[in-house]
C-alpha cells in the first residue's frame, strides 16, 4: 500500500509586468534542497538552473520561465518563499554606528514591482524610426553580468543590443531575430548621444522588485558580559533592490 498523499494548497498572483495571472503552489522540500545545493556550491550556472527548475515545478501555467523578465522571476520567488516558509519576512541589520543589531520584519503584502514614472517599452528616435526593447530575462542577465568591461558605455551598448524586441520605421517592423547582430550594432553605433541616451533611459526606469523601509537603532550591545543600552539615535531610510535584499 502507498503512503498518504499530502494536499497541497494552490495559490494565484498577477504578473507585474503584464498582469496576467498566474497559478503556482509554494515550494516544497525537494526545492528547497535544490536551491540549498546549488547555494552551497557558489556556482552562478548551477544557482540559476535551480532557480528555472523551481519555478518550473511550481508554476501550474503553461509559461516560459526562460523569457520572463527578470523582476516577473524575483516576485514570483518571493511568493513561493512566503507561501512555504511564511508570509513575514525577517531581516537583520547591524548599526553602523553602534553595531547593535538592528531586528526588521516585512510583510510580503508590502512588498511591490515598481515602475517609474514615464518608463516606456517602445522609444521613438526620429519622426519616423523606433525601437522596441524587451526587458532582460535569465539569459540576457546571464551574459549582461559577463560583458567583460568596466566602461559604462559598452555595458549599455551591449545591454541595449541584447534586449531589441525589434526596430520599426512608419511602413515596417525589423524583427531582432531577423537580423544579425554585426547589423544590430552597426544601427546602435549609428544613433546621437541624445538618442542613445533616451534608450539608456528604458534600464534606468525598468521596473524593479524594492521596498523602503526605516531603520531606527534602540538597541543594545554586550560589555563585560551584560548587555547594556547604546542610547543610540542612529535613523537611516534604505531601499531594498533585487530578491537578494529581501533574505539578508
Amino acid at each position: 500500500m502507498g503512503l498518504p498523499q499530502i494536499a497541497i494548497p494552490e495559490y494565484s498572483l498577477k504578473l507585474p509586468s503584464d498582469g496576467k495571472e498566474l497559478r503556482y503552489r509554494p515550494f516544497l522540500v525537494k526545492e528547497e534542497k535544490l536551491l540549498l545545493l546549488a547555494m552551497e556550491s557558489e556556482d552562478d550556472t548551477q544557482i540559476m538552473t535551480a532557480t528555472k527548475n523551481v519555478l518550473k515545478n511550481c508554476i501550474f501555467d503553461d509559461i516560459n520561465v526562460d523569457d520572463m523578465a527578470i523582476f516577473d522571476i524575483e516576485y514570483i520567488f518571493l511568493w513561493l518563499r512566503g507561501r512555504a516558509k511564511g508570509e513575514k519576512l525577517e531581516l537583520k541589520y547591524t548599526c553602523p554606528k553602534c553595531n547593535s543589531t538592528l531586528p526588521v520584519d516585512l510583510n510580503l503584502e508590502d512588498i511591490e514591482v515598481t515602475k517609474a514614472e514615464g518608463h516606456e517599452q517602445k522609444i521613438q528616435l526620429t519622426d519616423n524610426i523606433g525601437i522596441a526593447l524587451k526587458y532582460p530575462n535569465i539569459a540576457m542577465q546571464s551574459k549582461i553580468e559577463k560583458i567583460d568591461s568596466e566602461n559604462e558605455v559598452e555595458i549599455m551598448f551591449k545591454s541595449i543590443q541584447l534586449c531589441i524586441d525589434y526596430i520599426y520605421d512608419n511602413e515596417t517592423i525589423y524583427s531582432n531575430k531577423d537580423h544579425t547582430e554585426k547589423e544590430l550594432e552597426a544601427f546602435i553605433e549609428s544613433l546621437t548621444d541624445e538618442q542613445f541616451k533616451r534608450l539608456g533611459t528604458f534600464f534606468e526606469t525598468m521596473p524593479k522588485l524594492q521596498h523602503k523601509l526605516n531603520l531606527v537603532c534602540n538597541g543594545s550591545v554586550m560589555k563585560e558580559g551584560k548587555k547594556k543600552k547604546t542610547n543610540c539615535d542612529y535613523k537611516e531610510e534604505i531601499t531594498l533592490e533585487g530578491l537578494q535584499s529581501f533574505f539578508a
